[in-house]
């Protein structure tokens, strides 16, 4: 599959995620039968296209929870789920907390943004990871650093911190949580920058990290503007810092 037939096929999901559209009639958008397109997309995105729509419905449903006095029931309903247990289930699943947990974490951060901290699991051998920034209008930006199952930011990472003005970071492997992803939030940024970045700018490493690097080596990761075809950042990352808050 292209990445113009794959861009195609996530517009498609952007437009109508308030339908009842399934992944038969995005594949039936782009031409595809089912089975071939669900293999094709995830070789592009990493990604089912399920799980690709989900994430969709739930960006649209955290944007809509910060930015509106909706119902948590309006919300379940304008992004296209019947149930309201089922969407507070995956919504809980895929964001790491559940609707209303969200709005009254967003009040908080409105109260006392987040400030740097760790919370890894110092059991395993520590990687090296140098940060870089796609140019030097960066000072003072948080960064999320994580540890993820999938090279998607889908639920929250196992383990991760949040770093300013710092480029370097030693953080111990996570097995069972390979991949690392990284989010950049801007200096000034709004409250709801925190949980759903307007324009994100990420780094995924592009293979998973399962095992100790050679002496003296590190990761970089090069941050820049997501690609169309990622998947939309779901971690409601402050969650890590509440929960450091609480614990500290």
């Amino acid at each position: 599959m292209s990445h113009t037939t794959a861009l195609s096929a996530i517009a498609f999901m952007r437009r109508l995620h308030a339908d009842r559209i399934t992944v038969d009639d995005v594949a039936d958008h782009v031409g595809y039968s089912p089975a071939h397109f669900s293999r094709a997309f995830a070789q592009v995105t990493s990604l089912s296209p399920g799980q690709y729509l989900a994430a969709v419905r739930f960006d649209a449903a955290k944007r809509l929870l910060l930015a509106e006095d909706f119902a948590v029931s309006e919300v379940c309903a304008a992004v296209g789920f019947d149930s309201l247990p089922t969407f507070t289930r995956r919504f809980s699943r895929a964001v790491g907390t559940t609707p209303a947990a969200l709005r009254r974490l967003a009040e908080s951060v409105g109260e006392q943004p987040p400030r740097p901290f760790e919370q890894t699991r110092g059991r395993h051998a520590p990687v090296r990871v140098r940060i870089r920034y796609p140019d030097d209008g960066w000072g003072g930006a948080d960064t999320w650093l994580g540890w993820y199952p999938q090279p998607a930011p889908i639920g929250l990472p196992a383990a991760g911190v949040l770093l300013r003005d710092r480029e370097l970071v030693d953080l111990p492997l996570c097995p069972g949580n390979p991949w690392l992803l990284a989010f950049v939030v801007p200096p000034a940024a709004q409250v709801s920058d925190h949980f759903a970045l307007g324009r994100p700018v990420v780094a995924v490493h592009r293979t998973p990290l399962t095992r100790p690097l050679p002496a003296g080596a590190e990761v970089t990761l090069d941050l820049g503007p997501a690609p169309g075809t990622s998947a939309p950042l779901l971690s409601a990352l402050p969650v890590l810092w509440a929960q450091e808050r609480r614990n500290g």
